[in-house]
């Protein structure tokens, strides 16, 4: 697993439609253009991405696409521009708990690279959830800004700049100065 650690700067989070993760505007799906080649990462398989002519899922930007499958599937096109502020999208309602700072949260997850679309970790490859503290210091900021008001149940789409990720000092098998793709699904929370 790759250690999450935190990084700095400002916050700022958007949905499709919205200027508010908290929106009820689901991320909708919209065709690929003809021309575009995608990375397709599947969150259980540790392989390299395979190369597709179109993209399937929910449209997060016009370079993201992410099918939610019970182990969701990631298609980013080739070139994908690198973004500047943290975007979240609902992928599916939770109706549990609500996450919050210093919560310890059980997650399933998958992080990919946005310039390569390779897959660097995923819980749901390794077949077990991971359990942390949601907590500054703990986690990359990205994360720590991304997932407080997820429900238990709910799974998200987190976009994390270089800045609020790793920055220019990733661990192995990610790119300096990469933007991150996150998918997470919450599926417990309980005192940190």
């Amino acid at each position: 697993m790759v250690k999450i650690v935190l990084g700095a700067a400002a916050l700022v989070l958007i949905s499709a439609t919205a200027c508010s993760s908290d929106s009820s505007d689901a991320p909708v799906a919209t065709p690929a253009a003809a021309s575009q080649t995608y990375l397709v990462t599947d969150c259980g398989n540790p392989g390299e991405p395979v190369t597709a002519d179109s993209a399937s899922g929910a449209s997060i930007t016009s370079d993201v696409s992410v099918l939610d499958e019970d182990v969701p599937v990631v298609y980013v096109a080739e070139g994908a521009a690198p973004v500047s502020d943290l975007i979240t999208a609902e992928l599916r309602a939770g109706s549990g708990d609500t996450a919050a700072l210093d919560d310890l949260i059980t997650v399933e997850y998958c992080g990919v690279g946005l310039s390569t679309g390779a897959l660097f970790d995923a819980s749901w490859a390794r077949g077990t959830a991971a359990t942390f503290p949601l907590s500054q210091g703990q986690l990359i900021q990205g994360w720590v800004d991304g997932i407080p008001g997820m429900q238990v149940g709910e799974r998200r789409v987190l976009l994390i700049p270089s800045d609020l990720a790793y920055g220019d000092s990733p661990p192995p098998g990610i790119e300096p100065g990469e933007t991150l793709l996150f998918i997470v699904e919450l599926r417990g929370v309980g005192a940190g």
